[in-house]
Formats: structure tokens, C-alpha cells, sequence
């Protein structure tokens, strides 16, 4: 019972900070780039069309906003214990050879396509680890995924947001701890519907 305590606390402590900062940089990042911005109010106007609450059944439905999570995750690469952007030699990872100098094109570039299809829907990329992978693989992956989809999907349906007026050009600097946390950010919410 005791390690049941221990791992329940492990979930909770460590999911807290790692969505919350996740879902902190994927608004950052989504309101630093308006053509994206753009995109995900008109997928959810087109796919959700009310300010009715978003469950895990509209996910399969919304490609957009998880490439748009996907590529928060990958760009903001919270922990900096995961792998990093670029390999350093050849190497194998889970049977994979990854050669020397590998790294996602435009690494510095915000762009959810790149996990899209020519089709629009959802590209599974392999090298996308943001819970990391091995003995060191988050425990709760499923958990946050399904959070951060709501939160956010939820969060831009129901409001309108922008920058606040204190603070139209926030930093994209990282503060470096646990976990990768950005500077403040304020922003001003207005209701949708």
C-alpha cells in the first residue's frame, strides 16, 4: 500500500508541473504565431462549431490542435533530461539507427503541419519523445495526453485569447529547474459565444 501511496503522489506532483508548463508553452507558442492561432479557432469552428464542452471523442476529429501539442512538446522539450534536438554519433534506439547530426527540420520554427498528413491527418512521428521512452518513460503519458488535449481544445473553444496589452512580445527564454519553465505571460480571455 505504502508504494501504491508513493507512485500515486509520483503521478500526481510530477503530471502537475509537466502539463500545466506544457500547456503554458503550447499558449505561448500558438499566440507568437497568429497564422496557427488562426487555424486552431477555424478547426474548432469547423469540427466543434459551440461552446459546447470537448470530450475525448472529438479528439480523433481535431488533427490540428494535437499536431499543435505535438509541436509545443517538441519545441518547448520540458525536462531537460530527455533526448535532446540533434544526435551527438550514430546511434541505435529501440532497433532504430539514428545517424550522427539527425534533427527535426527548422528546429527553432513553429509548425504543427509538420505532424500532419498531405491529408491533414495525424502523422505519428517516432521522434517525437516528449515522455521519453525506456526506464525513464513518464508513467502517466496516456493520462496527460488525454489532459492536455481537453485543456487546451477546451480552453481556445471557449475563450478568445491574446496577449496582454503589459506584454505583447513575451520571451520564449527558458528557465531551467525540474522542468523548462518561460517568464510571465499575461493575456486577456474573452468568451467566444
Amino acid at each position: 500500500m505504502e508504494q501504491l501511496d508513493s507512485v500515486c503522489f509520483d503521478l500526481w506532483v510530477a503530471g502537475m508541473e509537466t502539463t500545466s508548463n506544457t500547456l503554458y508553452w503550447s499558449l505561448l507558442y500558438v499566440l507568437l504565431n497568429p497564422k496557427v492561432l488562426e487555424k486552431v479557432y477555424e478547426e474548432l469552428d469547423t469540427k466543434i462549431g459551440s461552446d459546447r464542452i470537448i470530450t475525448t471523442t472529438d479528439r480523433p476529429n481535431l488533427n490540428y490542435i494535437n499536431a499543435t501539442i505535438n509541436e509545443s512538446q517538441r519545441l518547448a522539450n520540458l525536462l531537460p533530461m530527455n533526448i535532446s534536438r540533434t544526435t551527438a554519433c550514430d546511434m541505435e534506439i529501440g532497433g532504430y539507427g539514428i545517424p550522427k547530426g539527425t534533427i527535426f527540420p527548422e528546429p527553432y520554427e513553429f509548425r504543427p503541419e509538420r505532424f500532419l498528413e498531405s491529408d491533414g491527418s495525424l502523422k505519428k512521428v517516432e521522434e517525437l519523445v516528449p515522455f521519453s521512452i525506456g526506464k525513464r518513460q513518464c508513467l502517466g503519458e496516456g493520462l496527460a495526453r488525454i489532459e492536455l488535449f481537453l485543456f487546451f481544445s477546451n480552453l481556445f473553444n471557449k475563450f478568445h485569447i491574446q496577449f496582454h496589452e503589459s506584454n505583447p512580445s513575451p520571451s520564449i527564454e527558458k528557465d531551467c529547474g525540474v522542468t523548462m519553465k518561460a517568464k510571465n505571460l499575461r493575456v486577456v480571455m474573452k468568451e467566444r459565444y
